[in-house]
């Protein structure tokens, strides 16, 4: 390995640059078992990578806007309007998806995983003041900064 590809790997390491993460997925399910993709694609350097991993979860979140707050300091009182949020995952599952290799240089790799939702998870819905939605969050586990598809909604 040169000069040139080792400085290369420390600002991968550092920056998460080493790779590009995405998920896709189809025909998301709460009866069956569906099929998340995750796409890693390499940039100019080897990365060696100690798994692949995928996370789902589902997630309520509410937002209540103009609520009158009270804040008590030495004594005085005041009241101010916020808007109140709050959020809890309700379900969150992780898989790994391949184990420890090297991925080569300016090369796209596919990995299919066979996702199964608990009999128990709560339905999506949108409403007003909450919501509740499923996502996936992809990465390889590598030394540094992990490339990531940053979370992404299934449906």
């Amino acid at each position: 390995m040169g000069l040139m590809d080792k400085l290369k790997a420390v600002k991968n390491a550092v920056t998460g640059g080493a790779a590009k993460v995405h998920v896709e997925c189809e025909g998301f399910s709460f009866t069956k078992p569906f099929t998340v993709t995750v796409v890693a694609q390499t940039m100019d350097a080897p990365v060696k990578i100690s798994r692949t991993y995928l996370k789902v979860q589902g997630q309520e979140e509410v937002e209540v806007s103009d609520v009158d707050v009270v804040y008590d300091s030495d004594g005085d009182s005041r009241c101010r309007s916020e808007t109140v949020r709050a959020s809890h995952v309700t379900v969150d599952q992780e898989y790994t998806v391949v184990d420890a290799q090297e991925l080569e240089a300016n090369t796209t790799y596919r990995w299919e995983v066979e996702v199964e939702l608990p009999e128990d998870a709560p339905l999506i819905y949108i409403g007003c003041h909450c919501k509740h939605t499923y996502c996936a969050y992809a990465g390889l586990d590598c030394r540094g900064n992990d490339p990531d598809s940053g979370w992404v909604d299934l449906v």
